[in-house]
């Protein structure tokens, strides 16, 4: 069987049922797991869950530890990438960076304990959910075979809140000092000049608003308790208050936003609070992926009846990099940050029902998009 990561060789259901009456015969082995307060479970040599403690049960919402006997770890938790081959969890190109087959992986391949942290996508009743995991793979033998002793403690909550602090923190204060910078130099204007300055002090203002809303609003949305608020938009204005806004961010200093040309401008509903969130990021990610004197472009075109919003850049982004785009707390910007392309997919997908997505090519170079 073909795999582009991980052996996809499995084990025969006769094997699994053999290790798993094997294990149970461990004195006190099932009353010592049940014992736990977090997931653990026991792999045989192929990564087949041969063994597990009730906490995997409850969080899978199941009754009878035969419904996930012989299934990897991927496949029973439905991760979203489980189905991409034929040889299920591990075997995917997006599983090379998978936390949780990588520990086991180096577990058995040194003999040690090793512990990593994990960023999963389940999808649940259709609907993709992140869950951010500290995880730990033992390598056990038991009667002459190779097993995995595998626990995941849940650090979604713990991520969240170093995520959001360090964010918080860094974009208001990029805010702030961009509004000192402003009032420091505001009395040396010239009076013709003075004008213009005050709309950029009235946009800083704005953007140090909008830092704080955002962080209440993916908080909201993560705990399912954001309310949208369907309003008529003009897409045309909408997308050049944006890049009017946006200009004066400290990262867009020898920088052009523009507006496309070929934009339409149609009337349609939507929350403009939330589409905002999502194109601002769209927008800081491609400013910050960009050198000085290169062009972020927003266009909005309308495509059968969707209206679809883009914004460009000229940075190609490598495949290892591609693929992990969507993560939660995966960012190339260094630890505790990564959550400006995660709550476009919150932000845009599970609230405002869109399409979100981005095309890279050397030759093209970044546009990511939400279709609506």
């Amino acid at each position: 069987m073909e795999t582009k990561f991980a052996s996809a060789e499995r084990s025969s259901e006769e094997s699994v049922k053999s290790s798993n009456s094997s294990l149970e015969k461990i004195p006190y082995l099932n009353d010592i797991f049940c014992s736990l307060s977090y997931i653990f479970c026991i792999l045989d040599e192929n990564r087949q869950i041969v063994f597990t403690n009730d906490i995997l049960l409850k969080t899978l919402s199941i009754d009878n530890v035969d419904q996930i006997l012989g299934k990897r770890f991927g496949g029973a938790i439905n991760c979203r990438f489980s189905t991409e081959e034929i040889g299920g969890c591990g075997t995917s190109e997006h599983c090379r960076f998978c936390g949780a087959v990588n520990a086991v992986l180096e577990s058995k391949k040194t003999g040690l304990k090793t512990t990593t942290e994990c960023r999963i996508r389940r999808i649940i009743d259709g609907v993709e959910n992140f869950m951010d995991v500290e995880v730990t793979a033992t390598p056990f033998l038991h009667e002459n075979l190779n097993y995995t002793i595998f626990s995941l403690v849940d650090i979604t909550d713990r991520k969240r809140r170093a995520i959001i602090e360090k964010i918080f923190f860094h974009d208001v204060l990029n805010v702030a000092a961009g509004l000192q910078g402003f009032f420091e130099i505001f009395d040396s204007l010239e009076e013709h000049e003075k004008n213009r300055f005050i709309k950029i002090g009235a946009s800083l203002s704005q953007q140090i608003i909008d830092e704080i809303v955002t962080q209440r609003i993916i908080t909201q949305a993560e705990n399912h308790e954001l309310e949208v608020n369907i309003q008529p938009i003009k897409s045309l204005s909408f997308i050049q208050q944006i890049a009017d806004d946006l200009q004066f961010l400290e990262v867009s200093k020898g920088k052009n936003i523009v507006v496309s040309k070929d934009s339409v401008d149609v009337s349609f509903k939507s929350d403009p609070v939330l589409l905002r969130r999502v194109l601002n990021n769209m927008v800081k990610n491609a400013l910050e992926a960009s050198t000085s004197g290169q062009t972020v472009t927003i266009a909005v075109n309308k495509i059968n009846q969707k209206l679809k919003f883009s914004v460009h850049n000229a940075k190609f982004i490598p495949r290892n990099i591609e693929i992990q785009v969507f993560m939660r707390s995966f960012s190339t910007k260094g630890s505790q940050r990564g959550i400006g392309t995660y709550s476009m997919k919150i932000l845009g997908e599970q609230q405002l029902g869109g399409t979100i997505d981005f095309t890279t090519s050397e030759a093209e170079g970044t546009t990511f998009f939400i279709e609506l």
